[in-house]
């Protein structure tokens, strides 16, 4: 089934998978109310209008559609959390809270699924685009919806496919994956440098930048110049010597 299928029959793949345990849709009076003044998206009630709260085999939990406001509020309120009034909890697994990002304001590259360490509740790291293409990925769906750019950035890394990683990373990353996005972008630097493609250096470039956005106050020159020497240095591995040569210019220079 592709991604860009008919949502309730996506829904309905889901809730016939094997182990996936759910609760009987609410209706009417005691359907559970969605957090006041915030659109619910349409995957989230095509899904709330199938299941009223799921439980998947490796222990992912979604709330009940009226479970989801209680849950954000009392988890802000114990924890004295700064959150952004449009970050929802939507479940949980495990030691991660899944949270729902509507950036309602489009201020974080369009929001997602997050999942995010209840040890460190700052920390969040998306991983899809929509609360089913989440769950699909869970269960393991043939064709499921692509995962987030940060994650299909660090995949397409480790399997050193370029098209895939060049792709990714031309997609805004959500705030905090700046050290990702350098790492992911660095690689596509060095993959690139085996090539003598002078596309090399956009990548470097994005990945010095993203760098220096992590860095803390008062670090950033000393942080660009580390950045630099990291891409020379992934280029003369690289054996691109006049990538690495222009590298080295850069950190010289500061640019």
């Amino acid at each position: 089934m592709s991604a860009g299928g008919d949502l309730a029959a996506r829904v309905a793949a889901l809730l016939a998978r094997a182990g996936v345990e759910a609760q009987p849709a609410s209706m009417g009076e005691d359907a559970g109310a969605w957090p006041s003044g915030l659109a619910e998206p349409p995957d989230v009630a095509a899904l709330y209008a199938a299941a009223d709260g799921l439980a998947l085999p490796d222990g992912t939990l979604l709330l009940p559609r009226g479970g989801v406001a209680r849950a954000t509020a009392w988890l802000i309120e114990e924890r004295s959390l700064d959150w952004a009034p449009d970050l929802l909890i939507i479940g949980e697994r495990e030691d991660l809270v899944i949270v729902l990002d509507l950036d309602v304001e489009g201020a974080r590259a369009g929001g997602g699924v997050l999942e995010v360490p209840t040890d460190g509740l700052a920390s969040f790291q998306r991983v899809a685009r929509s609360v089913v293409g989440y769950l699909e990925r869970r269960l393991g769906v043939a064709g499921a919806e692509a995962a987030s750019p940060e994650v299909r950035a660090r995949e397409a890394a480790a399997r050193r496919d370029v098209p895939a990683l060049a792709e990714a990373l031309a997609e805004a990353m959500y705030p905090g994956a700046e050290r990702q996005t350098a790492h992911a972008a660095l690689t596509l630097g060095a993959l690139l440098s085996e090539r003598g493609d002078e596309a090399a250096m956009d990548a470097f470039a994005r990945s010095v930048e993203a760098r220096v956005a992590a860095a803390t106050r008062g670090a950033a020159g000393s942080e660009r110049l580390a950045a630099w020497r990291a891409c020379e240095i992934a280029a003369r591995e690289a054996g691109a010597e006049a990538i690495a040569a222009a590298c080295a210019a850069r950190a010289r220079g500061g640019g």
